[in-house]
């Protein structure tokens, strides 16, 4: 850590030209009785002619950043380290140029705040008990900026990182996102890299996209795929989903159609678009007719199917062969609802059945390909295992309607079928993930 030290000396003589009133408090701080300063300063806090002086305050700052320093005062004095920052700052409000601090030479205790509450920082951290030391950092990382920004530091650096990493990290376990992305973007808007650093951008880009800040999204995306090239496919895919949680539906689908003529998609990005139209909300499921629904299901499909092409995955093939098939058995339904004996609802359940015959046919050839890839892995995962258990059933289900359409027409295709239909029931259950 580039530790940021105070140039300040404890001036006995310039503490005590800060103003006669102060000469108690200056004697108990010199004697170190901080219990004792404290009482005193705090009572002249709410003096009539002290509580408007500045000094009062840089004094408060003083007396209660030893307090916070001392672990066995620490213990009486919980929220020290808080009062100390925040007299700091009234102190700051009535004096905006600083000249009391300065001309004073400063005093010595006020550096300790800065080094107390990152190693109370660390010490939370190491502990895992993130509120405390997101708490702790946070004044770390306020204090450093207050000693970097007026003149207090040798160095001037153009950001205390490691503090600001360990604070950003902090609230991201703490559960605040809003404030562990606050700390983040400083870090990102310097460009600092590195392996380790390549989760916090992540992270901060995936947070930007739920809050929905287009803008900021863009700015540290492009940051993120100078910085770490060899990562351009976890970067698509944080777009890619970043453009399916803010588009419309109809934008996402022109999007996808575009992206698919260039023939340039990945893998990565051909199942964002697969799983984003085949998971709709409610929302965008009902500004859909029923036609649309449909093309939903098979656009799905033909995303996975061109993702499968690419890598040869059970899962894409069984997903591509499930949304065909369950558009057959929509129109199914459909078929079944058409009863009667007059001409026309004989055509309409012909029509209904020319379509199921396309969609029953794409999605064996899809469920087919899924069992062949997943009943020959040796060790599946249990959403592999429960796949194929489903492919078995949707199979059998399949070609016993194949059959049954060809009975008495067919009957070479109902033998065929029926061995089909067979093979698949007699497996039934066979895969059923433990």
């Amino acid at each position: 850590m580039k530790k940021i030290m105070l140039s300040f000396l404890f001036a006995g003589s310039g503490c005590l030209a800060m103003a006669q009133d102060y000469s108690k408090v200056t004697t108990m701080y010199s004697l170190k009785k901080y219990e004792d300063a404290k009482k005193e300063v705090d009572k002249m806090a709410t003096d009539a002619k002290a509580k408007d002086k500045a000094e009062t305050y840089l004094w408060q700052a003083a007396v209660n950043s030893e307090l916070f320093k001392d672990s066995s005062l620490y213990v009486k004095y919980p929220d020290a380290a808080d009062q100390a920052y925040s007299s700091l700052l009234t102190y700051q409000q009535k004096d905006p140029t600083l000249k009391t601090l300065k001309e004073a030479g400063a005093i010595n205790s006020l550096q300790w705040l800065y080094l107390s509450s990152f190693n109370q920082g660390k010490k939370y951290f190491s502990e895992s008990k993130w509120p405390e030391a997101f708490s702790n950092f946070k004044r770390a990382v306020d204090m450093s900026e207050f000693i970097n920004n007026n003149g207090f530091s040798a160095t001037k650096l153009a950001l205390d990182t490691i503090t600001v990493l360990y604070t950003g990290y902090a609230a991201q376990n703490s559960g605040k996102p809003d404030s562990a992305n606050i700390y983040y973007q400083k870090l990102a808007d310097l460009k600092i890299g590195g392996t380790e650093m390549e989760p916090m951008y992540e992270y901060m880009l995936t947070n930007l996209s739920k809050m929905n800040q287009p803008e900021k999204f863009t700015k540290y995306l492009a940051v993120a795929k100078e910085l770490y090239p060899d990562k351009a496919g976890v970067w698509s895919q944080i777009e890619m989903s970043n453009m399916t949680s803010s588009s419309t539906l109809s934008q996402i689908i022109d999007k996808y159609k575009a992206d698919a003529a260039s023939g340039q998609m990945t893998e990565d990005q051909l199942i964002t678009y697969a799983e984003s139209f085949a998971s709709p909300t409610k929302e965008q499921l009902a500004s859909l007719d029923s036609s649309q629904q449909i093309q939903l299901k098979l656009t799905a499909a033909e995303a996975f199917a061109k993702a499968f092409n690419i890598n040869p995955k059970g899962l894409y093939a069984f997903n591509a062969g499930v949304l065909t098939y369950n558009i057959f058995n929509t129109l199914d339904d459909k078929f079944f609802s058409l009863r009667g004996e007059s001409a026309s609802l004989k055509a309409q359940r012909a029509e209904v059945q020319k379509q199921q015959m396309g969609y029953a046919d794409s999605a064996l050839v899809w469920l087919e390909k899924g069992y062949e890839i997943l009943k020959a892995k040796t060790n599946r995962e249990k959403s592999e295992s429960t796949s194929l258990n489903r492919t078995v059933d949707y199979l059998a289900n399949l070609y016993m309607w194949k059959r049954d359409r060809s009975k008495g027409v067919a009957p070479k295709d109902y033998d065929k079928y029926d061995a089909k239909y067979n093979q698949y029931s007699d497996e039934h259950d066979k895969y059923k993930a433990m």
